[in-house]
């Protein structure tokens, strides 16, 4: 095999290490094994966001980058799952960020952001101008500014500055409206908000303090899981499949949808690449079997893209439609904010956001009532999400059939 680059961060990279890292890399059903370790790492439930996660943050140092977006409501486990990942990352590679200024990321050293994994706990917390920075970053992989200097004889010059970068990253965020203008770079994950998976975490919780959880075990998995992204060299993909998947039409933004998808399944391709061969030029050659565990793996990604509803406020109103249902037949199935806000059990605040974009989007209406005596509502667009999935997951799978 002929590499871009052997070069990897040894830390803590022993020989015997290494070749353990190796061994598991090349083992069959790679990525179900890595989500075994990943559970046993401390990371419950959110099957299907932990392994697309892991998957974008372990190309941190490699062509094909990928960029996420987690979203979802306040407390319900954005940055633990952030967090939960990175743990799993090289540590000497990440950068895990509370807060950025609008100014800092233009003065950082030439490569210092070459290579990285940079994780931002409340992306909401970045002003304007920081956030144009960053997706800059993202997009172009460099920043330029004109600054001014002295030169040898004291004379005030202009300069130009430029800050490569190369990087992935893992953002957190609340605001639907950030998650808009912010959901062409990044692969946007909404985070599992249902009761089950707060009884998970509960459970864990509590197991962990009752010291029924090995975290020996935990730790062994992280260590695993870090030194096999170490062992990992960068390499070129082809995918002679490229051309013979086409993603739904009715996602938003579809070009820049289909670039990540095409590079989620090369960093899939790359996690393999002890089982892969390479072409004549050195190249790793994608397999049907990735282009499958892609599709599967990134499915949740596409449904979020093709949804009006961002991931928050499609679980919520799927919830709505729920109650409304089990209503008694022959009523008129109105409801009020108060009855939704109680069947739900969360604050009047985040009741009062999902109601306001619902009925933005027009899928509620207020029909009785006064701003004193409170409104009834009524759900005027009983959409099918459920329906949506199955067609869409029918059309890639008969496109995988055909390959």
């Amino acid at each position: 095999m002929n590499p871009i680059s052997e070069q990897y961060s040894a830390k803590e990279l022993t020989p015997k290490a290494s070749e353990n890292a190796m061994e598991f890399l090349s083992k069959p059903n790679l990525l179900k094994n890595i989500d075994k370790l990943l559970e046993q790492s401390g990371i419950i439930g959110e099957e299907e966001n932990r392994m697309m996660l892991f998957v974008i943050a372990s190309g941190y140092k490699m062509p094909y980058l990928l960029h996420a977006l987690v979203q979802g409501t306040s407390g319900e486990g954005k940055s633990h799952l952030l967090n939960s990942i990175a743990q799993c990352m090289p540590q000497e590679d990440v950068m895990n960020t509370t807060r950025i200024t609008k100014k800092s990321l233009y003065h950082y050293q030439d490569k210092e952001l070459t290579n990285k994994l940079i994780l931002i706990q409340d992306f909401d917390g970045l002003d304007e101008e920081a956030q144009f920075a960053f997706r800059e970053m993202q997009s172009a992989k460099f920043l330029t500014s004109s600054t001014v200097s002295k030169d040898q004889f004291g004379n005030v010059r202009g300069k130009l500055k430029q800050v490569n970068c190369h990087f992935a990253s893992l953002t957190a965020t609340t605001k639907a409206e950030v998650y808009y203008d912010n959901m062409s770079r990044s692969v946007v994950i909404g985070v599992d908000e249902s009761l089950e998976q707060t009884l998970r975490i509960v459970k864990q919780q509590n197991q962990k303090i009752a010291g029924l959880i090995d975290t020996d075990k935990e730790q062994q998995a992280k260590e695993l899981l870090r030194n096999s992204i170490r062992v990992l060299k960068s390499y070129i993909v082809v995918n002679p499949y490229a051309d013979k998947i086409m993603l739904p039409l009715e996602a938003k933004m579809l070009r820049r949808l289909n670039s990540q998808f095409q590079n989620f399944v090369s960093q899939i391709t790359i996690l393999h690449q002890y089982q892969r061969k390479t072409d004549s030029k050195g190249r790793l050659i994608a397999t049907k079997e990735d282009i499958l565990k892609a599709v599967d793996v990134f499915f949740s990604a596409i449904m979020i893209k093709v949804d009006e509803l961002d991931g928050s406020t499609r679980q919520f109103f799927e919830k709505m439609k729920s109650y409304v249902r089990k209503q008694p037949k022959g009523t008129t199935h109105r409801f009020t904010a108060r009855e939704i806000r109680q069947e739900m059990n969360i604050s009047k605040s985040t009741n009062f956001k999902y109601f306001t974009m619902l009925q933005e989007l027009e899928y509620i209406q207020a029909v009785e009532g006064s701003v004193n005596r409170g409104f009834k509502y009524l759900i005027t667009h009983w959409d099918d999400i459920e329906k949506l999935r199955t067609k869409i997951k029918n059309e890639l799978t008969q496109q995988l059939a055909e390959l």
